[in-house]
């Protein structure tokens, strides 16, 4: 917990109280989320990776046949058998050459498993870059300011943003890769409605499922791993991060 009333230097702030106790209180819930949230956070992520990831432990169960029309009367389980629809799912369109094309209109479900470990991991996304976010602005406000020699504890300050920078972009583009898995499982799909007898349309399908169960897995071990990485490289230089002058750098900013 921090014991100092956080000072804009000379500036004279409207509500300059209310500003000070509302920085103080940043610091303080920063070096809380560090010494406190992250250690449980590493854990429940380990908890997380062995309760809903170890039990694909056959990485093909991930995914399943797609269930998609062949023709206007049937469609294939997902055994690959061939069973009578009564009510039709497809309609077709004549084309300019006189050609019939066959267009789907039952709805083509996601993969349900990885929706539901995607619903899982994502809220540890956001709070991996929430913590990354807080822990910038922790560090920027004890950075003093800027003078002539004496830095050496300012650009360890400076390199232990940049990691964090590091990790929160890292983790942000976590969800890039979820979102990209849905446009290109959608494309896949669609060459599977489209050409329904090429089997390859329908392998890669769960393909793309596994590629992205294991990105998710990854993620989640990656994740745990940056908040090790944090936890390190804050202990290692926490005396300089706090006072990286021998003066009270609490007092100022630049």
């Amino acid at each position: 917990m921090s014991d100092h009333k956080y000072k804009f230097g000379n500036l004279h702030l409207k509500n300059a109280k209310e500003v000070s106790d509302y920085t103080t209180k940043v610091i303080s819930e920063t070096e809380n989320l560090i010494t406190n949230i992250i250690p449980d956070k590493i854990f429940s992520l380990e908890k997380l990776d062995k309760e809903e990831f170890h039990q694909y432990k056959d990485i093909s169960t991930i995914s399943k046949d797609i269930e998609i029309l062949t023709d206007g009367s049937q469609m294939k389980n997902n055994g690959g058998a061939i069973v009578n629809d009564t009510h039709t799912n497809i309609k077709k369109r004549k084309l300019d050459e006189g050609q019939e094309e066959l267009t789907v209109t039952k709805p083509v479900p996601c993969n349900m498993n990885l929706i539901r470990l995607i619903d899982l991991i994502k809220p540890e996304i956001k709070d991996v870059i929430e913590a990354c976010e807080k822990i910038k602005m922790w560090i920027s406000l004890l950075i003093p300011r800027i003078e002539d020699g004496n830095n050496f504890g300012v650009s360890i300050q400076e390199e232990v943003l940049n990691e964090v920078h590091r990790i929160q972009t890292e983790s942000i583009n976590y969800l890039d890769t979820i979102s990209r898995y849905f446009i290109t499982r959608a494309k896949i799909v669609s060459k599977v409605a489209k050409y329904p007898f090429l089997d390859d349309y329908r392998r890669a399908v769960k393909e793309v499922d596994e590629k992205e169960y294991l990105n998710i897995q990854f993620s989640v071990n990656e994740i745990q791993s940056h908040y090790m990485l944090i936890l390190d490289v804050v202990s290692k230089n926490y005396e300089k991060i706090k006072k990286p002058r021998s003066s009270n750098n609490i007092e100022s900013m630049y």
